[in-house]
């Protein structure tokens, strides 16, 4: 009797199955691509990528990039023979007389340039620019194109600092009691440094662009032509943040739960969400190569580590990257992210414009 009893006792409630959620495609699935590797330790330096410099030696790429001490590197990473691994090397360019030393830079086929930020004497951080020819075998001998650079302002953009309109093109804050960012200019052979004052804070965005920054950004944003003065308003909520770069805008939306972001065009079409939770961009500039927004975002799974994906404006998709990322940073085509520390340290980094 007590067998039959079990047998046809009713079995305890069970929650049903939930279902497991779609995993997310991966850029690997999507394109026939993958990342270049380069060791993040090399001859006893571990560095950190500032710039990879296009139009390289027909057997290498090379990186601009800078160690802890804030000095300027230049990297080259050679393919060795098969089965025989790379070959990677490193020189410094310039040494920093002390933190944060390198903050911007800035190539052309022909020549560097860059920002470094020293204290002296009187321990006041002080701005030069210096500039060094590329050649053959690497970089040449620098020289100094200008210490009058005002106080320089960086975001962290590969605008920072750049080369246009056969010159070289930075912002500093004026020293006065009104709110003026400085667009500063000099030409690529040295000169008398040209400065155009705009009323409030501003980013720059790829030539001509500057974009409003800061608390000018909470609400809207400005977009206006350095070169001519001729200016775009972005209309956006007023609890939305508005970050712009020449052909997109990002705008963010703060909340308890996290965070809500949408990219829009400067007129106010094509707007997407991109992120919603916890995720940021890796890159102050917005929208890569005007199709590719990437993101980062720390959670419980991942540890110390970051989750990359990078989000496809055109196919309104989000695609895998990395998962337990270290460093993540991007310049105007490429986007890389670190795995390992110390000595085992490796970029992997992924050229945007051949997945375009």
């Amino acid at each position: 009797m007590l067998a039959l009893a079990w047998l046809v006792w009713p079995s305890p409630d069970r929650p049903e199955t939930t279902a497991v959620p779609p995993a997310q495609p991966s850029v690997w699935e999507r394109w026939d691509a993958e990342p270049v590797d380069w060791p993040g330790w090399v001859d006893g330096e571990v560095w950190t990528p500032l710039l990879l410099l296009d139009q390289p030696g027909p057997d290498e790429d090379t990186f601009l990039g800078t160690n802890e001490s804030g000095d300027l590197l230049h990297v080259a990473n050679r393919p060795g023979s098969p089965g025989e691994g790379g070959k990677a090397t490193v020189t410094v360019v310039a040494e920093s007389g002390g933190v944060p030393g390198v903050v911007a830079a800035a190539a052309t086929g022909e020549r560097i340039a860059w920002i470094a930020s020293e204290p002296d004497e009187r321990g006041r951080v002080v701005s030069r620019l210096w500039t060094a020819p590329r050649e053959a075998d690497g970089i040449g001998e620098p020289t100094l194109l200008t210490a009058d650079t005002g106080d320089v302002i960086t975001y962290g953009s590969v605008y920072d600092l750049q080369f246009a309109a056969e010159g070289l093109h930075w912002l500093a804050s004026a020293r006065s009691e009104a709110l003026v960012t400085e667009h500063r200019s000099i030409a690529v052979d040295g000169g008398e440094v040209a400065v155009v004052g705009h009323r409030g804070a501003w980013q720059a965005a790829a030539w001509p662009w500057l974009a409003s920054a800061g608390s000018d950004s909470l609400g809207g944003a400005q977009l206006v032509r350095t070169d001519t003065g001729t200016g775009v308003k972005v209309f956006a909520g007023a609890d939305e943040l508005t970050l712009c770069s020449a052909t997109w805008c990002r705008l963010v939306v703060n909340a308890a739960d996290g965070a809500r972001v949408d990219l829009v065009r400067p007129d106010g079409s094509g707007r997407i969400t991109v992120a919603e939770g916890f995720a940021s961009a890796v890159s102050p500039d917005v929208g890569l190569i005007d199709r590719f927004e990437p993101l980062a975002e720390r959670t419980a799974a991942t540890g110390d580590g970051v989750t990359v994906t990078l989000f496809d404006l055109q196919e309104q998709e989000a695609y895998l990257v990395a998962t337990s990322a270290g460093r993540t940073g991007a310049d105007a085509r490429r986007l890389w992210w670190s795995t390992g520390t110390d000595d085992l340290l490796v970029w992997h980094v992924l050229d945007l414009t051949a997945l375009a």
